[in-house]
């Protein structure tokens, strides 16, 4: 039993870690004029946010578990190796039998997952009044996910292992360069090819409203600029916008219930946000650290999995990373990196929304848009101001609300005549 005492304590910490987030209950609530907009007490709009937080927390930490877990039942189980063989028993030819195994682990995986993706994505949206999507509409929109998601999976898991049988030794480079142009591809064909199998998206109608938009992208030195709306409203209240895709497809998208809830000073300020994530370079940034990280992950794998395979052989019931059984070690340590992966990618996030925040202040030199705009954001989903620090690094992306609402109100450096930081980007 000495040999799997590694497996139990690896288990046993990250239990741990999801028990402790799952019941951290130290919430640091806000009070302040982000909740005037509807007429709600500040009571029932905390008691609302704590409610949720305490759920979403939950559902987090359950998230945690089951990435670790099912990866390794299906390991110690030997259910890899008895996948393998019917596999191999379906598609002839090595290529395709390991494409097989990716599409019934990406299924399987998928099918133990759904109770809690249903109740996180579905039940807990609707709970809190964060969705009004159709029942319908969502599993449409998740068996489309996971069609496209296995296809991908079946080339991707093929083509891995492929590699990795060419070259023991340097599998983890060849398949990081290869993975370059890869994302690149995704990169460019989400905005104009998968997102519009989810969605309808339209040129903006009031067409003084999409000349102001054009306008203030020309003054941050943005010619072309393809501004795009999307329907939303039939699935959710809540308000955004975002940038998307690299080269010639890239765009700005403003929900429509962006469109129907802000007035133009306040959608000026929004779409200047966004703006500041296009001329900053922020998709090409985070592509960068992306294509970095990936090589240590690829890494870290080469290095760790024939250690665990060494150790456990017997009960995995195969012998090397190139079989196509040991898939669902290469997932349970990519699930162990994104433990530290994901709270140093919302850090960075958060950076960068600061900074496009900081842009779209100097591009339009609007502090009050900036400030009733988020809070109509703010008032449309549940917001907690000040969360607590687990939750705030595993779960925020963007800056709490109450951070950016401070900041707006103070950051007006042309008053005191400080140079702006993104000058060469505005014209005068």
């Amino acid at each position: 039993m000495k040999k799997f005492k590694v497996l139990k304590l690896v288990i046993i910490i990250f239990v741990f870690i999801s028990v402790i987030f799952i019941n951290h209950d130290n919430l640091a609530l806000g009070k302040g004029d982000i909740f005037r907009e509807k007429n709600i007490s500040i009571e029932s709009r905390e008691e609302k946010g704590e409610r949720f937080y305490k759920s979403d927390r939950i559902v987090q930490g359950l998230k945690i578990v089951f990435s670790l877990g099912v990866p390794i039942i299906i390991l110690s189980t030997g259910s890899s190796a008895k996948l393998r063989n019917v596999s191999k028993g379906i598609g002839k030819r090595t290529f395709l039998a390991v494409g097989i195994y990716g599409l019934i682990y990406s299924i399987l995986d998928s099918a133990l997952n759904f109770p809690l993706t249903f109740y996180g994505s579905y039940i807990q949206s609707h709970k809190f009044g964060l969705s009004h999507q159709p029942l319908y509409m969502w599993l449409k929109n998740y068996f489309l996910s996971l069609a496209i998601e296995s296809v991908g999976i079946f080339f991707a898991i093929s083509m891995l292992y492929s590699i990795i049988r060419r070259s023991r030794k340097r599998w983890w480079i060849y398949t990081g360069i290869i993975s370059i142009p890869i994302s690149l591809a995704l990169f460019y064909a989400q905005p104009v090819i998968i997102d519009p199998l989810f969605n309808d998206f339209k040129t903006i109608e009031d067409k003084t409203t999409e000349k102001s938009l054009i306008e203030l992208a020309q003054k941050a030195k943005i010619e072309n600029c393809t501004i795009l709306k999307v329907d939303k409203s039939k699935e959710t209240s809540m308000i955004n916008a975002y940038m998307t895709g690299i080269g010639k497809a890239r765009r700005i998208v403003l929900w429509d219930t962006a469109l129907n809830k802000l007035n133009l000073r306040e959608l000026k300020f929004v779409t200047a946000h966004e703006i500041g994530h296009y001329v900053l370079s922020h998709i090409q940034k985070f592509f960068i650290i992306q294509t970095i990280v990936t090589f240590i992950v690829l890494y870290i794998i080469h290095a760790l999995a024939p250690f665990i395979i060494n150790k456990f052989k017997r009960r995995f019931k195969f012998t090397d990373i190139s079989d196509v059984a040991s898939f669902p070690l290469i997932i349970f340590i990519v699930s162990l990196c994104m433990i530290f992966i994901i709270p140093a990618s919302n850090a960075y996030s958060c950076y960068i929304e600061r900074e496009a925040d900081a842009f779209a202040i100097e591009l339009t030199r609007d502090n009050a848009a900036a400030i009733t705009s988020f809070e109509k954001l703010s008032n449309e989903g549940i917001t907690i101001p000040n969360p607590d620090p687990i939750y705030k690094m595993w779960k925020y992306d963007h800056p709490p609300i109450n951070e950016r609402l401070e900041f707006f109100k103070k950051y007006k450096p042309w008053e005191e005549g400080k140079r702006l930081r993104y000058e060469k980007y505005i014209k005068e």
